[in-house]
């Protein structure tokens, strides 16, 4: 895990913000793992989720002390990159949208340059 992350294909950097809450975790659905750390799961799909062909995955460790974030295919095995392809600008969209909404519940920040 990493304290500063990007996502594959994208300029930007984010970071857990360092205000982050328990509570916030679970109230933006992130799920409690058998280590005790967070992981959060998002189809990003155009029509339904049921055939969404990649999803945003997160983990927080126990002590919110790191964060990963990577898009993924739908078996969660591959990055992918939905930056390069044109076709994908309403999945580019919502991950936008999910990205703005973390971080206006104070989960995280971005990095600026």
């Amino acid at each position: 895990m990493a304290n500063t992350v990007t996502i594959n294909g994208d300029q930007r950097k984010f970071v857990l913000n360092p205000d982050v809450k328990l509570y916030a975790l679970i109230d933006a659905g992130f799920q409690k793992t058998a280590r005790g750390n967070f992981v959060y799961e998002h189809p990003l799909y155009n029509e339904s989720p049921y055939n969404a062909t990649t999803k945003l995955k997160m983990t927080v460790k126990s002590d919110l002390s790191h964060l990963t974030m990577v898009v993924t295919d739908p078996s969660g095995l591959q990055k992918v990159n939905i930056f390069k392809n044109k076709q994908l600008a309403p999945t580019v969209e919502l991950l936008n949208y999910i990205l703005k909404d973390l971080e206006e519940r104070k989960i995280l920040s971005e990095v600026k340059d």
